[in-house]
C-alpha cells in the first residue's frame, strides 16, 4: 500500500525532514570544496564516502561535546545525550522519529526489538528508556558500537535493557549467532541504503523475526516517477555510500519476495527535503561553535556532506517509511496450503460402502 505525505501527516504525525537501484558509477570531476575532496579520496581508496567522513569522527565529537559541558565522566541522563542532536541520533528527525517507532510498533516492556545499524546507540537508548522494551543493537563499526555501549552504561537503569553487538546482520543470521525467530520487532533508520545485497539483507531480517513480528524501516528511495541524473548517482554512490536506492514500488516488492506481508509505504520525501535543508543551513550558522569544539576539518567535511544531501533531496531523491510484518505460523500454514495442488478427482462417497469415481473432475 502506498500513502502520500499528506495522508502520512494525519496518520503518523508531520515530519520535517529515478527508477531502479543505483549501481556503480564513475566519480565525476567537479569543483569540490575540501570536504567533498576528502569523501572522493576515501571512495578512491575503497572505503566509500560513508566510513571515512560520515562516522569515524563521531566518537571523538561526542567526547568533546560532553567534555565542554563538564560531563566527561559520571552518570548521564537520556536528555544529556539526546541534546547532542545529530551526534546521538544519526537519522532524520531525531527523537521525533523514535517516538513514531514506539507508537507504530506499540512497544512496551514485554517485547524484544532488534535495531539494525544502531550507530552510537541513540535510538536504542531513547526507545528503551521511553517504552520499557528490551533492545539489541547491531552495528558494523566497532569503535562506534563500543562507545555506544559505554554511554549506555552511564545512564542508570538502562544497561540491563539495551545491549549492543558488533557485526553484519547478514553474517550474524547465517552463522546462527542471532538465532532464528528471536525478535518481536525490528527497526532500521537510514541504514539499509548502505547495504548492497538487499535480497540477503531482507531474508536475514525475515529469519530473525518471530512469526507475527512487525518492523519499521526508514530509508532513501527515488521520488515516484523520476530517474536519478548521472551527478545524483555519483553523489549517492561515492559521497553517501548508498549503492542500493530503488523506487518505493521495488522496495515493497523486495520485502514481499523475502516473505513479509501487510506492507505499507509512506512517502516522507517532502518533509525530509525541508529537514535536510534546515540541517545544512543551521550547521552553516553554527560554524564558530562547531570549529571551536570539533575543528575546521570536521566542519568543512560536514557542511560539504550536508550540502550534497540537501541537493539530492532538492532533486530526485526521496524518503520512505515502510511497515509490515512476518506472517504468523498459522497464517504461514494457510498460505502454504493455498499453494498446494490437491488434484481433485471428483470422487463421490455419500452412501456407506459405496462410492463413485467420476471420469472427469468436477468444476465449481
Amino acid at each position: 500500500m502506498w500513502a502520500n505525505s499528506r495522508q502520512a501527516a494525519a496518520r503518523c504525525f508531520c515530519r520535517v525532514t529515478g527508477h531502479g537501484r543505483i549501481g556503480a558509477a564513475k566519480l565525476e570531476q567537479w569543483a569540490a570544496p575540501a570536504g567533498l575532496r576528502m569523501m572522493a579520496a576515501a571512495s578512491a581508496e575503497g572505503r566509500g564516502g560513508m566510513t571515512e567522513v560520515m562516522y569515524n569522527w563521531r566518537v571523538e565529537a561526542v567526547k568533546n561535546a560532553l567534555k565542554s559541558q563538564g560531563k566527561e565522566t559520571g552518570d548521564l541522563t537520556l536528555e544529556d545525550l539526546t541534546a547532542l542532536g545529530h551526534l546521538d541520533q544519526y537519522h532524520y528527525l531525531g527523537v521525533e522519529a523514535n517516538d513514531h517507532v514506539i507508537h507504530l510498533l506499540g512497544l512496551d516492556s514485554s517485547v524484544h526489538v532488534l535495531d539494525i545499524g544502531s550507530g552510537i546507540g541513540g535510538p536504542a537508548r531513547y526507545i528503551a528508556g521511553k517504552s520499557g522494551c528490551h533492545i539489541t543493537g547491531i552495528e558494523l563499526q566497532r569503535d562506534i558500537c563500543t562507545y555506544g555501549e559505554e554511554l549506555t552504561k552511564r545512564v542508570p537503569g538502562l544497561a540491563d535493557r539495551v545491549q549492543f553487538q558488533v557485526g553484519d546482520i547478514i553474517e550474524l543470521s547465517r552463522s546462527g549467532q542471532i538465532p532464528q525467530d528471536s525478535f518481536d520487532h525490528f527497526l532500521s533508520l537510514l541504514v539499509f541504503l548502505h547495504i548492497p545485497d538487499r535480497k540477503a539483507l531482507l531474508e536475514s531480517c525475515f529469519k530473525v523475526l518471530k512469526p507475527g513480528g512487525t518492523f519499521v524501516i526508514e530509508d532513501f528511495a527515488s521520488k515516484p516517477g523520476t530517474a536519478f541524473t548521472a551527478q545524483e548517482q555519483s553523489w549517492l554512490l561515492d559521497v553517501v555510500s548508498a549503492p542500493n536506492v530503488s523506487t518505493p514500488q521495488q522496495y515493497a516488492a523486495d520485502l514481499e519476495s523475502a516473505g513479509f506481508v501487510d506492507i505499507e509505504v509512506v512517502d516522507l520525501s517532502s518533509i525530509w527535503q525541508k529537514w535536510t535543508k534546515a540541517r545544512h543551513d543551521l550547521y552553516v550558522e553554527s560554524k564558530e561553535t562547531t570549529v571551536k569544539t570539533h575543528g575546521q576539518a570536521i566542519y568543512d567535511s560536514r557542511v560539504a556532506f550536508y550540502k550534497v544531501v540537501d541537493n539530492l533531496f532538492a532533486g530526485n531523491l526521496g524518503g520512505v517509511q515502510i511497515t509490515g510484518r512476518k506472517p504468523s505460523e498459522l497464517e504461514a500454514r494457510l498460505r502454504a496450503g493455498r499453494q498446494k495442488d490437491f488434484g481433485r478427482s471428483g470422487t463421490v462417497n455419500v452412501v456407506e460402502g459405496k462410492n463413485w469415481q467420476g471420469t472427469k473432475s468436477f468444476k465449481a
